[in-house]
């Protein structure tokens, strides 16, 4: 695990280094993976205080293609750069980050993409097919977990690219439409659509658990569309209802987010601080929910892109995909002191 601490903190500096560049008022294109570099008057902006309680979008990069390379090592770096073709994105959908390693589901394609960043290397995962009801994980381990758009089953790979795991229910009237890992990784939460409930799996060869969210009323809970996970807190993006619910892991619903700001959610994503990122389709933009405080909403001219496709996190860093220019654009988040 040693060589495994060890590229993260590497990767970490590097996507910080291309903060601290803009910061300064430097222009921001590193690794050849394309950028947009940054005006004085923007870097001037992004250095000064974010207001309290709010949000600021920082510098940013785009991955928009790269040179094809063969799978990394399961641990430590790359032993060199790509050397291949040239692959060029074009309509990433679904998208997870962790560290320096992006992983995307291009649906114009079909592929499934391991990108390292650092070295703007594209690294094929074969066997699952990319569409736009995909989604996909990175696990502490970097093992990617990828929902097959086709086969409605998730797979998990090792950094080498070889098939660790599948999971699939044995209920034919099991609709899965997305998942989450909760528990450090450790376990997997199936959203079953169908009947508004998710299954949890954990270890290989553990029986699937049913859970379905409820609360005082039968339906306050219409759909479990999208799930998300932090903490002990599952948050589960109902479209029907056009709100988030707040969920304990034994099914109670605990809270609601996003009522009457939501209009046409698509994607959601959270992270540890309790944060919640929703993709509005009619609006175009992306909102940021949080207990107690108005939605916080980031246009799509705001997060530079022209259609959001998927949207992910990871610490301080929030991932949006462009299914219309085909790039991936990777902002830094600051926050501002609490109200």
């Amino acid at each position: 695990m040693r060589f495994l601490s060890i590229r993260q903190a590497l990767a970490r500096a590097a996507l910080r280094a291309f903060s601290l560049a803009a910061a300064l008022g430097a222009g921001v294109l590193l690794a050849g993976c394309g950028g947009m570099p940054m005006t004085q008057a923007e870097a001037t902006a992004t250095a000064r205080d974010v207001p309290a309680g709010a949000v600021a979008l920082g510098p940013f990069r785009t991955v928009a293609g790269g040179f094809l390379a063969a799978p990394g090592a399961v641990f430590g770096m790359p032993t060199r750069p790509g050397s291949g073709a040239y692959v060029k994105l074009l309509a990433p959908a679904a998208v997870a980050l962790r560290g320096n390693d992006l992983l995307v589901a291009d649906s114009g394609s079909g592929r499934v993409w391991r990108v390292d960043i650092a070295l703007n290397t594209f690294s094929p995962i074969a066997g699952v097919t990319a569409t736009l009801g995909s989604a996909v994980a990175l696990g502490p381990d970097l093992s990617a977990w990828v929902l097959d758009g086709l086969s409605r089953q998730v797979q998990r790979f090792s950094r080498d690219a070889r098939l660790l795991q599948s999971y699939r229910t044995d209920n034919a009237a099991t609709s899965t439409a997305a998942f989450t890992l909760a528990d450090g990784g450790g376990t997997l939460l199936l959203a079953d659509d169908s009947q508004r409930q998710w299954l949890e799996l954990r270890p290989a060869g553990a029986r699937a658990t049913p859970v379905r969210p409820g609360g005082t009323e039968p339906l306050d809970v219409r759909g479990v569309d999208a799930l998300a996970s932090a903490g002990d807190s599952v948050y589960v993006l109902d479209r029907n209802a056009a709100v988030v619910h707040v969920v304990r892991r034994d099914g109670q619903v605990t809270g609601k987010l996003g009522a009457g700001e939501l209009k046409q959610p698509v994607a959601i994503a959270a992270d540890r601080r309790g944060r919640v990122f929703v993709v509005d389709a009619q609006d175009r933009a992306i909102k940021l929910l949080r207990p107690g405080r108005p939605a916080q909403v980031f246009d799509a001219a705001q997060l530079r892109v022209q259609m959001i496709g998927g949207i992910a996190i990871d610490e301080q860093f929030l991932v949006v995909t462009d299914r219309l220019t085909g790039q991936v654009v990777i902002h830094s988040l600051r926050e501002g002191p609490a109200p």
